[in-house]
């Protein structure tokens, strides 16, 4: 098994086989946090295609100050701004929410799409943090690059999430 940037190096020389097991690790997550962001499976497949594209044309600009999986969710990132700077998200979300896998198989859908919907709520950047987090699993080491700000930025962002989806989901910590 070759490391993510053994991967990405064949790839810079054309090595498909080399894209194609890169693509197949980071696929499914890369898809989830398109879905989390845009709510609308087209548009999601659409960017994780345009994700991989950029990979698969920009893998020799990859300089290693960052890990791979920062790098491609970068990529990702950059390419769902672009998207939801030409389409508006769909408001309707119960199709998409099955996609997500918010939650656990024994969660109703009904409590995923009111999770996703607070989640939504929080703003643009606390939501980010949100899904890159716990989505697409990112460390807070990884989202901070991927953002380009500190460590301390994203666990204060997280934090100031979760305290607002603890009062709006109507949990009390005591």
């Amino acid at each position: 098994m070759y490391s993510d940037q053994e991967l990405l190096a064949a790839i810079s020389k054309g090595c498909t086989s080399s894209f194609a097991a890169l693509y197949e690790k980071y696929k499914e997550r890369i898809y989830r946090f398109a879905l989390s962001r845009l709510q609308d499976s087209e548009l999601a497949s659409d960017c994780l295609q345009e994700t991989f594209l950029t990979v698969w044309k920009s893998a020799a600009s990859f300089t290693g100050k960052s890990t791979v999986s920062t790098w491609v969710f970068g990529v990702a990132h950059n390419k769902i701004r672009e998207t939801r700077r030409k389409h508006r998200p769909t408001e309707e979300l119960t199709s998409e929410v099955q996609h997500l896998g918010v939650g656990n198989a024994s969660e109703s859908s009904e409590n995923r799409l009111v999770v996703l919907s607070a989640v939504r709520a929080l703003p643009e950047e606390q939501q980010e943090v949100v899904l890159l987090a716990y989505y697409a699993g990112l460390t807070y080491r990884e989202i901070a690059e991927l953002q380009r700000v500190a460590v301390g930025t994203v666990k204060s962002r997280m934090f100031l999430a979760r305290r607002a989806l603890l009062a709006s989901l109507g949990e009390v910590r005591t």
